[in-house]
């Protein structure tokens, strides 16, 4: 019986053993599942303090989000500071703007940001740093910043000769540093004058996010190549890269007399005359001369070219306009400080370097700050300096946005931030179907229009009677 007796109390013992081991692991995975929230935290904080930022991630994997967010944000919190420290902003960026309002996650935001601003205004991105910026301006820093990135843009802005552009965003800042009297210098050395507000400014203030938009779109516009083409009644000119004039069509009036011309840099034609711009700043015509349109033997020192039908218009280095030809309708007498003109039929503009628009016919009249306009017989389009296509009148055609836009007989015309070029004709009420490729100039004429690409390519669309859309066989480059 003894023997049996302990036999029965060894399996009792072995039992209360087990379940007294079971208890204890029991207890310690209790502890651990308990912390286990921290522990990841740890861990991510780990790899990522190594770099391993995809692994840190992958260790908060093991947090359950649904009971221990504070675990899981503060893990985030933790990567993305520590990507900061190892200058990765972009990413670290993305994390605090994920946070919300975890922390002081908002101002981490904007401090990767900043840096990142830093460093494209170290490399020259001016215009990627000032987009970032435009959306942190409230925050401590981020003006500073962003008045040393449209600094040092306008500096360079003025060693590349445009002086306008520079001068613009120089007084746009000209509380910051000597951004004021760069401003004047640089306006009096191109027009004589120290009057800033008059010249670039036009009373107007330019809003930061404005700024940035018009410095886009200047940039943008750099890639066009007007004045290279330019059609007339009957008649299309071109001009190649070495600066030398092609044209087709009617030559009735000697209006193709082009072919020994050189060294010019802009074209223009109006209903039966053809206009050149040299290098030199003079200009040479040919073609109906009945208005005295031609009569440009004297000019000197232009900076554009532009025509009417029966006239001829330049503007020069001070920023007047001069015309001859038929100048009943065109009177610029008063006109100063102008950055470009466009002409049309029996009306002209002039669009001074602060965006306003002047004008010989009333029914062009536009209110708005331009960067860009053109205009035909009756009617005027123009491009606003954030690149939004307006009209002087109603109209069914709608573009968004441009880099250019065009008038002329009938139609409008645009090209597209995409550089694709659309054209409307408002006697038909419908689009044109263009190649789309990538354009760089368009010219409207009265009956037909000629669209220029940067392959050097012309396509010309409209009444061909006289071979003025033979232009097939034309490569400008």
């Amino acid at each position: 019986m003894e023997k049996e007796k302990n036999i029965m109390e060894f399996p009792l013992k072995k039992i209360k053993i087990s379940f007294i081991i079971a208890a204890v692991i029991f207890i310690i995975c209790t502890v651990i599942i308990k912390n286990q929230a921290s522990v990841c935290v740890r861990l991510a904080d780990t790899a990522a303090n190594f770099g391993y930022y995809d692994a840190a991630k992958a260790f908060l994997g093991g947090i359950d989000t649904a009971y221990e967010s504070d675990y899981y944000n503060m893990g985030l919190y933790d990567i993305a500071s520590e990507m900061y420290d190892h200058e990765d902003y972009d990413e670290a960026c993305d994390i605090f703007k994920g946070l919300g309002d975890y922390s002081d996650s908002a101002d981490r935001m904007c401090q990767c940001i900043q840096k990142k601003a830093e460093l494209l205004i170290n490399d020259g991105d001016y215009l990627t740093a000032s987009s970032l910026l435009k959306d942190i301006m409230y925050y401590s820093g981020s003006e500073d910043i962003y008045n040393e990135c449209q600094y040092r843009y306008a500096l360079g802005e003025a060693e590349n000769g445009d002086w306008f552009n520079s001068a613009q965003i120089l007084w746009g800042i000209r509380d910051y540093k000597d951004s004021m009297a760069r401003a004047k210098d640089i306006v009096m050395q191109n027009t004589g004058s120290d009057d800033v507000e008059k010249t670039v400014g036009s009373g107007r203030p330019i809003s930061p996010e404005l700024l940035n938009a018009y410095m886009e779109l200047k940039d943008k516009r750099k890639q066009l190549k007007d004045g290279a083409i330019a059609a007339g009644y009957y008649h299309t000119v071109g001009l190649k890269k070495d600066g030398r004039v092609i044209s087709c069509g009617s030559n009735e009036k000697g209006q193709c007399g082009t072919d020994s011309w050189q060294n010019v840099v802009q074209v223009a034609a109006g209903g039966y005359h053809t206009v050149g711009l040299l290098s030199d700043g003079t200009v040479v015509a040919c073609g109906d001369n009945s208005c005295g349109q031609c009569n440009v033997g004297e000019w000197k020192n232009v900076v554009q070219i532009k025509t009417t039908d029966y006239n001829t218009a330049a503007l020069l280095s001070d920023g007047t306009v001069v015309t001859c030809g038929f100048n009943k309708l065109i009177q610029t007498d008063g006109w100063t400080g102008i950055d470009s003109i466009c002409g049309g039929a029996y009306a002209l503009c002039g669009l001074s370097a602060g965006g306003d628009l002047f004008y010989t016919h009333p029914s062009c009249k536009m209110e708005q700050q331009l960067i860009d306009a053109d205009v035909s017989v009756s009617y005027a389009v123009g491009l606003t300096l954030s690149g939004d296509v307006v009209y002087s009148y109603e109209t069914p055609c709608k573009w968004d946005k441009a880099v250019s836009v065009y008038a002329g007989g009938d139609t409008v015309g645009i090209i597209d931030m995409s550089f694709k070029p659309s054209v409307y004709n408002r006697k038909w009420g419908e689009y044109y179907r263009l190649p789309q490729g990538k354009a760089v100039s368009v010219s409207l004429g009265s009956t037909h229009f000629a669209v220029l690409y940067d392959d050097g390519s012309v396509y010309c669309y409209g009444e061909n009677n006289c071979g003025q859309c033979d232009t097939s066989g034309w490569n400008l480059n």
